[in-house]
């Protein structure tokens, strides 16, 4: 039997902490455990630029917004700053009952988010081969943790988890046996806690059993991909054995052909003579992760900046939202060909929730669906909402959805009940009902 909390007020209650560490960052929510272990958001924020001299911690609680400028040189200082200010708003550490933290790959072996010990760090350790830009910081998060929250559970929960389900025909390439089974190149996708979230958020607004319901959800951010979900599983996604793969992103270059990297390395190397082979391979996938995309169609990666010059005439911006959109539909319109029915199909993160311009674009695409967009509702920005219909396939009405992702609430519950409830997670979340 879960224990069932009184709704505290904040002050000496039980709190949830989710983390997510990148390189340079630490962001955080902490939330509070209130009835029918209902998780209500309490303090969040972001500590950012961690090592450089712009360091800086901003949250928000109790409606106010607070910014604390000062150096932060390490994730050690910015969860002590961070503890210092929840101690300051009367939080003890000691009522954290357990930590979450967003891990991005979890390889094979993790099919779901998993209590941390001693084992669950070596393998994460053995990953960093296959993940060395994202979870170098991830680990440290978690050992960071540990160390200032001696006793206090941490959860490890995975962006790859929620794409285990993929079937064998989706998620290996047509490559040379050795390369999977001894090196483990295959498709892993990202963004899996968003996937999911979103789509049984879809689900539950269309009134459709999530073991029911088939979707195709877009997670447009700086990162993007786009998943086929059959029946609440994750069944195929845009991205692959890295973020790299799959539509053109912020500053990642999406699909390209794979030849073109020894192509490029190898004018860069006889063009430039103090520049060697080795260099010239790591300049071209820093370029592909760090300088394409929109970056290098458009000159920026702020998807606002590009629609207000494409709305005045723009001719780069124009195109390179155009770019976007094409690549991004393509991949649409082959999950949706190869469902057996489609509810919905969601748009969420920062461009997906926001850029009703660029949501538009996409749609325009999907010509044979016959989408119909309501021109009011799609201007409205991060609610979670039904902008557009089809009813192209008799009898299989299509909605276009709006769903504001929230990563950080499924890391929250997570932690709840593997690392404070010592419980499975239960397949359906309270944010379901």
């Amino acid at each position: 039997m879960l224990k069932d909390y009184k709704c505290n007020e904040g002050k000496a209650g039980d709190y949830i902490l989710a983390l997510n560490c990148g390189s340079s960052s630490a962001k955080f929510n902490l939330f509070t455990i209130c009835g029918q272990n209902r998780l209500e958001p309490y303090i969040q924020g972001i500590a950012s630029e961690i090592g450089n001299s712009s360091s800086k911690l901003k949250y928000s609680f109790n409606g106010e917004k607070h910014e604390i400028v000062q150096p932060i040189n390490s994730h050690r200082e910015a969860l002590m700053l961070i503890f210092e200010e929840f101690y300051r708003h009367g939080i003890s550490t000691g009522s954290i009952r357990a930590v979450g933290h967003r891990t991005v790959h979890g390889g094979e072996k993790y099919r779901g988010s998993v209590l941390v010990d001693k084992k669950v760090m070596e393998t994460l350790r053995s990953l960093v081969s296959i993940a060395p830009l994202h979870n170098p910081p991830n680990i440290t998060g978690i050992e960071e943790a540990m160390k200032l929250l001696p006793g206090i559970p941490q959860v490890a929960v995975f962006d790859t988890a929620f794409h285990s389900s993929l079937p064998d025909y989706a998620f290996r390439y047509a490559i040379p046996d050795d390369w999977y089974f001894k090196y483990g190149v295959r498709k892993y996708g990202f963004h899996g806690t968003s996937h999911m979230y979103v789509s049984k958020r879809a689900a539950k607004a269309l009134g459709i059993p999530y073991n029911e319901f088939c979707c195709i959800t877009a997670h447009l951010g700086n990162g993007c991909s786009i998943t086929k979900i059959c029946r609440g599983k994750s069944v195929d996604t845009s991205m692959g054995f890295t973020p790299l793969e799959g539509v053109v992103m912020g500053t990642r270059s999406g699909d390209i052909d794979p030849a073109l990297i020894e192509h490029v390395a190898r004018e860069i190397s006889t063009r430039d003579p103090g520049v060697d082979e080795a260099e010239a391979y790591r300049k071209v996938m820093h370029a592909l992760n760090k300088e394409s995309g929109l970056k290098a169609l458009g000159c920026t990666n702020m998807m606002q900046d590009l629609r207000q010059r494409a709305l005045n005439g723009d001719e780069a911006a124009r195109l390179a939202i155009k770019i976007y959109a094409y690549r991004i539909a393509k991949y649409i319109a082959s999950y949706w060909a190869t469902m057996p029915c489609c509810h919905a199909i969601v748009f969420t993160a920062g461009v997906g929730e926001n850029e009703g311009y660029v949501r538009k674009e996409i749609l325009s695409f999907l010509e044979n669906l016959k989408i119909v967009v309501d021109e009011e509702k799609n201007a409205i920005r991060g609610e979670e909402i039904i902008i557009g219909s089809s009813n192209a396939i008799a009898g299989s009405p299509l909605s276009i959805m709006v769903v504001p992702t929230n990563e950080e609430i499924v890391i929250g519950y997570d932690a709840l009940y593997i690392g404070f409830l010592s419980s499975p997670v239960p397949e359906v979340y309270p944010f379901e009902y």
